[in-house]
C-alpha cells in the first residue's frame, strides 16, 4: 500500500512540476519551450488570422521571391528553400536557409486593431507599410489588411538583420496588393 502511495505521489508531482514549467502544455499535453525560448516567445505577438487566405488570394509566398532575389537581398546564397506550398488557409510562409542564417516570411490575414496590440518591447520602424514595428529579431509590417513578418539571421548584428527584413518587405508588399 506504501508503495502505491508513493508511486501516485511521485506521479503527481512529476505531472505539476512538468506542466508548471511550460514542459507540458496543459490543453493538449504537448511539448512547450522552456527557460529563454519560452520567454522570447511570449515577447513576441501572436498574429491570428481573421479571414482564411482564400477569400483574400493570398499567394504562395515562395514564388514571390527567386532565390536570386534572397540571394540579392541578404548577400548570402541560398541552399535550400522550404515550401509550404500555400496551402495553409490564413497564413502563408516561406523560409530560405542561407550559406550562413536564414530567411523567413510570413504573411498573414489582420485588422489593423489586431496589428496595433503590440507587446510593449516592440520598436516601431518607420517608413514602410501602413505600420511597422520590430520584437523579437522580427519585422511586423501591416499593409492593406494583410501582416508580412520577416525574420533575418542573415546579417552579423540585429540593425543589419533588420535592414535585411525591412528590404525584403519591401520586396514582398507590392507582390501581395
Amino acid at each position: 500500500m506504501r508503495r502505491l502511495a508513493v508511486t501516485a505521489a511521485t506521479a503527481l508531482l512529476t505531472a505539476a512540476t512538468l506542466t508548471g514549467c511550460g514542459v507540458l502544455d496543459k490543453a493538449t499535453d504537448t511539448p512547450t519551450p522552456t527557460g529563454g525560448a519560452a520567454a522570447a516567445a511570449s515577447s513576441a505577438p501572436t498574429h491570428t488570422p481573421t479571414r482564411s487566405a482564400a477569400a483574400v488570394n493570398l499567394p504562395d509566398i515562395c514564388t514571390l521571391l527567386t532565390k536570386a532575389d534572397v540571394n540579392r537581398l541578404t548577400g548570402q546564397r541560398v541552399t535550400l528553400m522550404t515550401n509550404e506550398g500555400g496551402a495553409t488557409s490564413g497564413a502563408r510562409y516561406c523560409q530560405w536557409q542561407l550559406s550562413s542564417g536564414q530567411l523567413d516570411v510570413t504573411v498573414n490575414i489582420e485588422t489593423r486593431d489586431q496589428f496595433d496590440v503590440q507587446n510593449k518591447d516592440a520598436k516601431q520602424v518607420d517608413g514602410i507599410g501602413e505600420a511597422a514595428y520590430s520584437l523579437a529579431g522580427h519585422l511586423y509590417v501591416y499593409a492593406d489588411g494583410k501582416v508580412v513578418d520577416v525574420y533575418a539571421t542573415s546579417a552579423s548584428t540585429d540593425a543589419a538583420n533588420l535592414k535585411v527584413e525591412q528590404r525584403t518587405a519591401e520586396a514582398v508588399l507590392p507582390k501581395l496588393a
